[in-house]
């Protein structure tokens, strides 16, 4: 059965085909899974199929691998959705471009999706949005209400989807501060975790993401900010900005799942709040977060060996911020562990930027780094800049353990599989980063498995 989708048609799209460029991201995926629910029709593309573009197919859209006009739909577009990852240049917007098609970036569409609901929440932050907005999501949702959802990450639950359209009432959205589009959001309530200048690469780059996000927060009805010197700073001054403070959070956090640990605790204290100012009780979100399934890439577990000894687990951290935090938990949630850490730096030039970071975390004696190449997310090499080399250099004199990981992923897998294998103790692999690290988790489940079924 169609769902009543009456209220998208404030959307600058009329009904018809939406073309979606860069739909293998996940916050393309989840607007084009939301068009789809909404009676759309949506093609897309992207340069590789992954798990995002195979939600799309699930429900209905046509995706085309790599990028070609070839893959426009064959009716005209009523209007299009590009990635911020994608250039102008591309020759599929280029194409739409000619034809005169209502092209939006993805943040642009979404400041349009907002208000199309009667009470769009948006939860933004330089860390935790994505784990904020989907247990707000999942408090919601499962106590009955039909919330419209937008989740920057896939929950290890793969029944409970990150995009939903919901009934028109309240949208849950995580806001991105990259592009500079979080600027055009307006929310029912705006949520803010902390404001701490990632994606910003020189002092002129950070005062102006600061605007970004005090623009975001004075245009919402309401905005809930984590206290703290940063915050303040920016926003404090603003009347319809709430600060959470430090003791708040502390007591509500004491609410949370007896297994969150760390800033795990902090994000659900401040998701609960957002609940309760929606209309559910602190209590009754406590209990539903028991059985939240966190979700993928954020201290997720992906192996562990029926005996305990061997755990491999993922973690999107790639910002200094994150990666002390990341390590901090790692270190109070596996304390008996030996901690072997994959790292990957997540552009150049945040590699350059934040360089000291990263070698006084990666440095500690606790440590055993392996660092792959950068990922560059289709930024470009920085001449005389910093790479995986160099911060492996750095490491070593600053006293730590680090060696250059360079390999094909097989080898790398295999490698860290008998280095876990010989290990005299109990050993966690945490494969961090938020490019492609991750692959070597499977590779590594495959390895331990065919081992101990004796293949």
């Amino acid at each position: 059965m169609e769902k009543n989708a009456d209220f998208l048609a404030k959307l600058p799209f009329k009904k018809g085909w939406v073309h979606c460029v860069g739909v293998g991201g996940i916050g393309v995926s989840a607007l084009a899974q939301l068009l789809l629910e909404g009676n759309y029709k949506v093609s897309g593309s992207d340069l590789e199929a992954n798990s995002n573009t195979r939600a799309v197919t699930n429900v209905g859209g046509v995706v085309g691998v790599g990028h070609d006009r070839k893959n426009l739909p064959p009716e005209p577009c009523t209007g299009a959705i590009i990635s911020a990852a994608v250039d102008l240049k591309n020759v599929e917007v280029a194409e739409l471009l000619r034809q005169g098609v209502l092209t939006l970036r993805r943040g642009e569409f979404l400041g349009e999706l907002c208000g199309c609901y009667r009470r769009p929440v948006l939860v933004a932050g330089s860390h935790g949005k994505s784990s904020i907005s989907a247990m707000l999501g999942w408090i919601l949702r499962k106590s009955g209400v039909d919330a419209g959802l937008l989740v920057g990450a896939h929950y290890n639950d793969h029944n409970f989807p990150y995009a939903k359209l919901g009934d028109g009432d309240i949208l849950i959205a995580e806001a991105d501060e990259s592009d500079g589009t979080i600027a055009l959001l307006k929310g029912y309530l705006a949520v803010i975790n902390n404001i701490d200048g990632d994606h910003a690469w020189n002092r002129e780059q950070k005062t102006e993401q600061e605007m970004c996000f005090r623009r975001y927060a004075a245009a919402a009805d309401l905005t809930m900010y984590v206290d703290s010197a940063d915050t303040r700073r920016v926003l404090g001054d603003l009347p319809n900005c709430r600060a959470l403070e430090a003791g708040y959070l502390q007591q509500l956090s004491s609410m949370a799942p007896e297994r969150f640990a760390g800033y795990e605790r902090s994000n659900a204290a401040v998701a609960m709040i957002a609940a309760e100012y929606l209309g559910i009780a602190f209590d009754q979100s406590a209990a539903l977060l028991q059985d939240y399934p966190g979700i993928e890439r954020r201290q997720c577990e992906t192996y562990r060996a029926p005996d305990d000894r061997i755990i491999v687990l993922e973690d999107y951290a790639h910002h200094p911020t994150e990666l002390a935090a990341s390590l901090e938990l790692l270190r109070e949630r596996y304390a008996k562990y030996q901690l072997v850490v994959v790292f990957q730096p997540h552009r150049y030039q945040r590699l350059q930027f934040y360089f000291d970071d990263f070698v006084r975390i990666l440095s500690a004696k606790d440590l055993q780094v392996k660092v792959v190449p950068v990922f560059s997310a289709w930024s470009p090499v920085l001449i005389d800049g910093m790479d995986h080399t160099d911060l492996v250099r750095a490491i070593n004199a600053a006293g730590g353990n680090a060696e250059v990981y360079d390999k094909d992923y097989n080898l790398m897998a295999a490698d860290l599989a008998e280095t876990a294998q010989n290990s005299a103790g109990a050993v966690l692999i945490a494969l961090i980063g938020a490019g492609d690290v991750n692959l070597l988790s499977s590779q590594l489940s495959d390895i331990f498995t065919n081992r101990r079924q004796g293949g």
